[in-house]
């Protein structure tokens, strides 16, 4: 047995052997081993060390002349790599992979998956931001670009808007079409991402023999992972119990959607139990919340304040603020929302609130054509009016020349 090179956030192999009830629980029930093999340990370990290959490639000949390279992957990207003034080789090599789908890729999947994510109306929002990000920040691994880049401790509405920019631009009907905006935007982020990696990777403030690489393969995954997964986790506590065909649909939308974003297929998901698995691992690859866990928690807790509401402004930006509170709430508990530095509510009544309607909704929809029109159009029309509440902010994604 080969050694690895330490990684201090990542725990010994023998540590995640250790078996408990829900593991043997979840090892039952879903005909697999959440404990890792010695090979996915070392799957996991070189995960952590590993970034965007291709995209990091084209970083390294962009930064040769910045300016100038810059401005042609830009054309390509926006244009076309027939309006280059010459051929160039290294942005032929990237764009022939990312045009090119991968064989397992299905359209009808991906369309379908559009309606049932319409049909999730505002539920959706909730589930990522309060469940979903809030989750996220208890392990500091994820947070550490977060914080030395600035990212959201300083503007959580900016980034969350951007965040939210991108997530629409992937919902739209043929969004990855080549020249889309599902397309556009995906390529662009895994370029802001391969350019916070190399930044941050040379930076003396980064410590790679605790956190690994910046923005890594199991980090992104992870993140992929919390879009799909963990916001279908969500919906069925939330009175939303989607069908084999929507769950099927969907995580194949979220697998190639993390596919363009250069996360390797080890690491993309066709199953619900596949994701729990990783999800598992989680905490043993991550140290105890920290104070990075409470600035970000408490920074996003804030950021209604932020929200450009057309009517009644203060009070909506309160009603908000506490309605997502209890959301996180309701789904973190006491202790977890402490280590975010979260003012714990009497009660989530507004979870309660969300069960009800959802259940009474979407239970009759199975039934009437007319409710699931409803939900279809209704639905989309909230998430679109999510980006108004942001101004400017909600036009356009972080700026390219940052």
């Amino acid at each position: 047995m080969s050694t690895l090179i330490a990684l201090k956030r990542l725990a010994p192999f023998e540590k995640m052997l250790n078996r408990n009830w829900k593991t043997q629980i979840l090892n039952y029930l879903t005909d697999q081993r959440f404990e890792p093999s010695y090979l996915d340990y070392r799957s996991l370990h070189q995960g952590l060390l590993t970034g965007d290959v291709p995209m990091d490639k084209l970083l390294i000949w962009i930064l040769q002349n910045p300016k100038q390279h810059r401005q042609y992957f830009t054309t390509a990207l926006y244009e076309g790599l027939d309006q280059l003034p010459h051929d160039i080789p290294e942005l032929n090599e990237f764009f022939k992979l990312v045009e090119t789908p991968p064989a397992w890729f299905d359209s009808e999947k991906m369309s379908d998956a559009l309606n049932f994510i319409y049909r999730l109306g505002f539920n959706s929002g909730f589930i990522l931001r309060d469940l979903a990000l809030m989750m996220g920040y208890l392990y500091p691994g994820l947070n550490q670009p977060l914080v030395l880049t600035g990212a959201l401790n300083k503007n959580p509405a900016k980034r969350l808007a951007e965040t939210t920019k991108w997530w629409m631009d992937i919902t739209e009907p043929h969004a990855f079409n080549r020249f889309n905006p599902g397309f556009t935007s995906t390529i662009y982020v895994r370029f802001i991402h391969a350019l916070v990696r190399h930044q941050l990777n040379k930076s003396e403030k980064w410590d790679t023999e605790t956190w690994g690489l910046p923005i890594n393969q199991y980090d992104q995954a992870m993140t992929n992972i919390a879009f799909s997964g963990v916001l279908l986790l969500g919906v069925r506590a939330l009175g939303i119990f989607p069908n084999k065909r929507e769950v099927d649909c969907f995580l194949h939308f979220w697998k190639y959607t993390g596919w363009l974003m250069g996360i390797d297929e080890k690491w993309l998901i066709d199953k619900e139990s596949e994701g729990w698995k990783f999800l598992y691992w989680l905490p043993f690859t991550h140290p105890k919340p920290d104070a990075t866990s409470k600035s970000l928690g408490s920074s996003l807790s804030k950021e209604p304040f932020q929200r450009q509401y057309k009517y009644l402004r203060p009070l909506q930006q309160k009603l908000a603020y506490h309605r997502h509170l209890e959301i996180t709430q309701f789904f973190l508990g006491r202790k977890k929302m402490q280590a975010l530095g979260l003012k714990h509510h009497s009660a989530a009544w507004f979870a309660y609130y969300l069960i009800a309607r959802n259940a009474v909704l979407h239970t009759s929809a199975r039934r009437f054509k007319k409710i699931d029109t409803f939900l279809l159009q209704h639905g989309r029309h909230i998430q679109k009016h999510a980006l108004d509440l942001y101004a400017e902010d909600g036009k356009q994604l972080a700026s390219m020349h940052q």
